[in-house]
């Protein structure tokens, strides 16, 4: 599987517009969605964005990163089964992505398609079933944002998920979803001032794992419902020494 550098592979759209479909996401998906508007602007790419109902306004479309073409979602499966042929160019930004449902319709697309995949087990997957697609792997964008790393805080949060993807039996006490209560284009200040708070973070959420180790905290990485967690870290967080993925929930 071939990494490109997202960055040089957009710059070849600079000075551009295209139409960008956002799916509906958490709050934590605004690592993501905050720090790709800022990518895009840094090389005067305008999106204008589009929905199902839309019609196309350009002839290239990017599709934001994520976990929404997994078998949990389909919104974005929903939005290109509606649209295959609509586009010349589709570009998938750095995503998930697993279940047959998903090739089927990536395979029914005409466009020129192009898709990021944010670890190597999806890469791996996609490589092995794509009939006329690239696909390359390279990071979630959320690692693209830069903060001032704040390493005193008190005492620990814990911020694991209570939807579809927790594995969890019962939520830990005073427990706190932070990526529940928000969505994915809602300002970022709220989200990083709460991570601040705190000397460590417990969570199975992603993007609050993401962003909490880019300020620098403690951070344990516990795993979801499927292996995004854990291929994530294994492709992008490891690097970093303040994080360490744990498989057992009971040693929280």
């Amino acid at each position: 599987m071939k990494e490109f550098d997202l960055e040089k592979y957009l710059s070849k759209y600079k000075n551009t517009i295209i139409d960008f479909f956002r799916f509906p996401g958490n709050y934590g998906d605004s690592l993501i969605w905050h720090r790709t508007k800022i990518l895009l602007l840094s090389l005067n790419i305008s999106e204008h964005y589009v929905g199902i109902p839309s019609p196309k306004y350009n002839d290239v479309l990017f599709i934001d990163g994520g976990g929404n073409l997994v078998d949990y979602y389909s919104d974005v499966r929903d939005f290109l089964i509606k649209k295959p042929a609509l586009y010349d160019e589709i570009i998938i930004l750095p995503h998930t992505i697993f279940g047959e449902k998903q090739i089927e319709v990536l395979n029914n697309i005409s466009s020129k398609l192009t898709v990021f995949c944010r670890e190597r087990v999806s890469a791996k997957f996609l490589e092995d079933r794509l009939a006329h697609s690239e696909v390359y792997l390279w990071h979630d964008c959320a690692f693209y944002n830069k903060f001032s790393p704040v390493s005193s805080g008190e005492a620990a949060l814990n911020a694991f998920r209570s939807d579809k993807e927790s594995i969890l039996h019962t939520l830990p006490e005073s427990n706190n979803d932070l990526s529940y209560n928000g969505y994915a284009t809602k300002p970022l200040n709220e989200l990083i001032d709460v991570l601040q708070k705190y000397e460590q973070i417990n969570t199975d959420r992603l993007h609050i794992a993401i962003g909490a180790t880019l300020l620098g905290k403690q951070v344990r990485l516990f795993p979801n419902s499927y292996y995004k967690n854990r291929a994530v870290f294994d492709y992008s967080l490891k690097e970093f020494s303040n994080v360490s993925f744990v498989e057992n929930f009971n040693s929280q």
